[in-house]
């Protein structure tokens, strides 16, 4: 991957379900270090120790299912401590939700085909969560991911060299394609 970069191929790399442990590994076997980690965050599973370490790296963290996604986005947009915050602020609970993660300093990218959804979730810059709603937002981690790759990255963190060849090799058959 980068040597695709090198060869201006492709821009910058990025991550999708790092984590500490896993993220050292990387780091010490490549050149380049990667732009962005994506991995699953919302109120439920927050990352609490990852973001900020991410960031410490001088990497973005991006919000894979800022919304739930799978087993949690119909549970966290009825919460009542969300709906108690967006009703303060005359919004919805995912406009809360996609706040809390900016404020967080964690990018968010919500997936919709629904026209109002889509103006509704970039509807976030004319309103600031409270220290105390952020707070709020806080105590609803249950540390409880819907991420089914979650075996892999217990594979991943013992095969990092594994990794790294595998994806050298998938980006070369990706760009050739």
């Amino acid at each position: 991957m980068e040597k695709f970069v090198e060869q201006g191929k492709i821009r910058s790399l990025g991550l999708s379900n790092w984590y500490i442990e896993e993220i050292d590994d990387f780091i010490a076997q490549v050149n380049i270090k990667p732009a962005l980690v994506q991995n699953e965050i919302h109120p439920y599973y927050q990352e609490q120790e990852v973001i900020p370490y991410i960031h410490d790296l001088g990497i973005v963290m991006q919000a894979w299912y800022p919304l739930g996604g799978r087993g949690h986005q119909k549970e966290l947009l009825s919460d009542k401590t969300i709906l108690e915050i967006a009703e303060n602020h005359g919004k919805s609970a995912a406009q809360v939700i996609l706040r809390w993660d900016l404020q967080n300093g964690v990018v968010v990218i919500p997936g919709s085909s629904n026209p109002e959804h889509i103006l509704e979730n970039i509807s976030l810059f004319d309103f600031e969560l409270t220290d105390e709603e952020m707070e709020k937002i806080a105590a609803l981690d249950r540390n409880e991911k819907c991420d089914i790759l979650s075996e892999i990255r217990v594979k991943r963190r013992e095969h990092s060299e594994f990794v790294v060849n595998c994806l050298s090799r998938t980006t070369r058959s990706f760009v050739t394609a």
